[in-house]
């Protein structure tokens, strides 16, 4: 975006990722922009944190946001189906405030085979207890999967729980 040398507009964004490969990304804008500069604005801090979050790993490459209903008709049954798995807690979800439902990136592995996902399920009530044993808000504990002691994790107060081993890839991420 180019703007004349005496023009008093600003904008910046800055962004955070956790270890658990959570986003934030907040976007300050001073003066009077339009709509669409705002979006470019925007636009542009989404696809520097997308790439530097693939380089990092946090991000597979084949990942994507899906509501009940993509998932349904990526990969079969009704979205109902897949409702009852998220409301179980079989497949870790996000909810906007419109009421849509969206799984999170490191789920779509794990939507073509039943018992992979409910070895998933396992790994992460494992690991939620062995955390939520530990008494911290965060650090170091015994993966789940591997076995290491290689899953990093940060309880953000009774909000959420982020971790992910350094020796597998195993990834959680909670909203309580």
């Amino acid at each position: 975006m180019s703007a004349p040398k005496d023009d008093k507009r600003k904008f910046y964004w800055h962004a955070n990722t956790s270890s658990g490969g959570t986003l934030s990304l907040g976007l300050d804008l001073t003066g009077e922009f339009s709509k669409e500069e705002k979006e470019n604005a925007l636009a542009e801090g989404i696809r520097a944190c997308v790439e530097n979050m693939e380089s990092q790993g946090y991000i597979p490459h084949n990942a994507s946001l899906m509501s009940s209903g993509d998932v349904a008709r990526e990969y079969g049954k009704t979205r109902q189906y897949w409702e009852k798995l998220l409301n179980e807690g079989k497949i870790h979800y996000k909810e906007t405030s419109a009421g849509r439902i969206t799984t999170n990136l490191w789920v779509q592995g794990y939507l073509n085979d039943r018992e992979q996902v409910n070895k998933y399920v396992l790994n992460v009530r494992d690991i939620l207890d062995t955390i939520d044993a530990t008494k911290r808000t965060g650090g170091r504990v015994v993966c789940s999967v591997c076995g290491k002691e290689n899953f990093e994790f940060h309880v953000n107060g009774d909000a959420n729980i982020n971790g992910i081993c350094r020796a597998c890839g195993f990834h959680v991420h909670t909203t309580k």
